[in-house]
């Protein structure tokens, strides 16, 4: 913001009757100056001699001399107001050009300051989204290992199952290898059975579709994992059953 120096002339009335004393102090001066040496008209008398005496005239007497004129005195004059005003105005015209460049480089200043501000808050953000991204990628990982470690699991705990069921089978004759029947068992969490086994799909064989319902039920309390997340998808089972 410039700065704009307004100059008041405090000696303004001052300076008019001080100049106004001055002139009447040299008028009065020249007046009583030019009366106090003008002397008055001398009479003379005349007298009218038919011969010029023998005795010497006395000379009259001398004239008096003039008085010495009183000293002038000399005032000084009123200080040069004008003057004074103009080279205030200078030095605040320079004021100005100085504090303009500083304005200019202020705002150049704030503007790089605020620059900075936003490049490193979207810098920031851009952080923040990538740290973000990656911890999203970490539990996405650890979400399929831990669904590959509990497929494992299950699938461990499935075959466990199922190698019990065959040891309680009792053999049938005439059984295909490729031959497959599906029952569905719904387990309590210690591995025994709520209901009968329920048969999805038969092998076509009703003498051995018939054994493997048996050996369910002498299997029991079938082996399941002691994981209670893991008891929860042992809830229900279909379960194939080949010879």
């Amino acid at each position: 913001m410039s700065a704009t120096l307004t100059y008041q002339e405090p000696y303004r009335f001052s300076a008019g009757a001080l100049a106004v004393v001055v002139h009447l102090a040299f008028f009065s001066l020249l007046y009583f100056g030019v009366r106090w040496q003008s002397q008055p008209d001398q009479e003379f008398a005349v007298e009218m001699w038919s011969s010029l005496p023998n005795a010497e005239v006395a000379p009259g007497p001398p004239p008096a001399p003039a008085a010495p004129a009183p000293p002038v005195k000399v005032v000084a004059p009123p200080p040069p107001v004008k003057a004074e005003i103009e080279v205030r105005e200078k030095k605040s015209r320079k004021v100005e050009v100085k504090e303009k460049p500083a304005k200019k480089n202020e705002a150049k200043e704030k503007a790089a300051a605020k620059a900075r501000q936003e490049a490193e808050r979207k810098e920031l953000e851009k952080y923040d989204a990538n740290l973000e991204q990656r911890r999203n990628d970490v539990r996405e990982q650890a979400r399929k290992e831990a669904n590959v470690a509990t497929q494992v699991q299950v699938e461990r705990y499935q075959d466990k199952i199922r190698s019990k069921i065959r040891s309680k089978i009792i053999k049938v004759a005439d059984v295909p290898e490729n031959a497959e029947v599906i029952y569905k068992v719904t387990l309590l969490p210690g591995g025994m059975l709520m209901d009968d086994p329920v048969l999805l799909k038969s092998s076509g064989i009703p003498a051995y579709d018939a054994a493997v319902a048996r050996a369910i039920l002498l299997a029991e309390p079938l082996p399941v994992p002691d994981d209670v997340a893991l008891q929860k998808m042992f809830r229900e089972l279909k379960l194939s059953i080949r010879p």
